[in-house]
């Protein structure tokens, strides 16, 4: 097998997969003005998120939320992530918003980033210095969206069949 494609493609796949850095798929947004001011949290509201286990730790009645559309929520000191299609608030300055550039599907990056041997080098933020320089392999734009389909249709058969 070439190492710049996989062995097993869809029909019509042929180009080598490019070799980018992890950091060339996000754009990253500083989460402070997503940041709750209270964790006196309510039990209705706009949710607000951690990206650990936890995901949703209450809900609040707070302005200024992320509203901007699809995200990843992902942890600095963690490398803990969650994809979010809804609009939120956060815990924690560190978090880092991932949204995708232009020519990549953010789930395809999301997938990606899950799927990226990354070392934890202890209680250190990690997105820049670790997470961002780390190379990957990116097929095209259209067979990116193939595979997210591929993600999706197996989620949701988990789903409906667990």
């Amino acid at each position: 097998m070439p190492k710049d494609k996989p062995e097993i493609r869809f029909a019509g796949y042929t180009d080598a997969w490019e070799k980018r850095q992890l950091g060339e798929l996000f754009n990253y947004e500083r989460p402070d003005k997503y940041i709750v001011d209270s964790d006196n949290y309510d039990t209705s509201g706009i949710p607000v998120l951690t990206a650990n286990k936890s995901f949703i730790l209450g809900y609040t009645h707070e302005t200024d939320l992320y509203d901007k559309g699809d995200s990843i929520i992902f942890d600095d000191f963690t490398l803990d992530n969650k994809y979010v299609d809804f609009p939120y608030k956060v815990k924690s300055s560190a978090i880092k918003i991932l949204t995708q550039t232009k020519g990549t599907s953010l789930r395809f990056a999301y997938e990606l980033l899950n799927h990226t041997h990354i070392e934890q080098e202890g209680h250190a933020r990690h997105y820049i210095s670790i997470v961002q320089p780390k190379k990957v392999l990116v097929p095209q734009l259209s067979e990116q969206i193939k595979i997210t389909q591929l993600f999706k249709s197996t989620d949701g058969l988990i789903t409906v069949n667990h």
